[in-house]
């Protein structure tokens, strides 16, 4: 990796602080103080960043580098599930000794992300996809999973704003708001819009952000069923519709991402 690529050395500390944060989280008991609720939540997400998205960011950090596309999207959407999981660590996670780790995550994801953008060739990277690429597909998938979660979210948050009382999952969570909510609904959701949009124009832009995008629901899909295990051998609630709703995102995700890059000439 030359100079010009300086974001992706930062796959290695990242790395490395992922083992801290996920490796803590799992195995040190008592590290979390938080409620039971949302101690499940974590516990669970951490065994699937540790499992999953560490080796995903450390095998296609080092991809791509050495110039494979498909990697690069699959890092990039690494970058994006470690920055959505680590704002949520860094500002609704009671203080515990590994708060500096979860800012540095913080930090070097969000500017290895910006930088992996920024210097990402677009234009490049869209003429090397197949006339076979599943274009419409991904753009309906990710344009109906925007709107639904839009929906979903703001069926709890919009009565709970109007009568002034915090919603029964806030109340479990015991957070002061929901940051689940908030980066859904004011980053993550538009940028799955702009991601379909862009594709179904046949924009550079996106193809590249639906390969990073698709990556991230994937790996945040399966941390959500994850959680979903813990919080029941926990005694916690689950809302079991949600449950179904998620799993059903993981797979056609799942498949649309191979389907996807499948037809990405490495």
């Amino acid at each position: 990796m030359g100079h010009s690529q300086w974001y992706l050395w930062l796959t290695v500390p990242i790395v490395i602080l992922l083992a801290v944060a996920a490796g803590g989280g799992l195995f040190v008991g008592g590290l979390y103080r938080d409620s039971p609720n949302l101690v499940a939540q974590a516990v669970g997400q951490d065994a699937i960043t540790l499992a999953v998205a560490l080796p995903t960011l450390a095998i296609s950090g080092f991809l791509a580098s050495r110039g494979f596309r498909r990697a690069r999207l699959v890092w990039l959407g690494g970058l994006i599930y470690t920055v959505y999981t680590y704002v949520g660590y860094a500002f609704s996670v009671r203080f515990n000794p590994l708060f500096l780790v979860y800012v540095a995550l913080l930090g070097c994801s969000t500017y290895a992300l910006i930088g992996g953008l920024v210097a990402t060739d677009m234009a490049a990277l869209k003429a090397a996809f197949t006339e076979r690429t599943p274009v419409k597909a991904v753009s309906i998938f990710l344009g109906v999973l925007a709107a639904l979660f839009y929906l979903l979210w703001l069926s709890d948050a919009v009565p709970a704003t109007l009568s002034g009382n915090p919603s029964q999952s806030l109340i479990d969570a015991g957070t002061p708001t929901n940051f689940v909510h908030v980066l859904d609904m004011a980053w993550m959701l538009p940028a799955a819009i702009i991601a379909a949009v862009s594709l179904w124009r046949g924009k550079p832009l996106g193809y590249t952000l639906a390969g990073a995008v698709l990556t991230f629901i994937v790996l945040l899909a399966l941390a959500i069923l994850a959680m979903v295990v813990v919080m029941a051998r926990a005694a916690q609630p689950v809302v079991i519709p949600q449950v179904g709703v998620f799993g059903v995102v993981f797979v056609l995700s799942a498949a649309l991402l191979v389907g996807f890059l499948r037809n990405l000439k490495s």
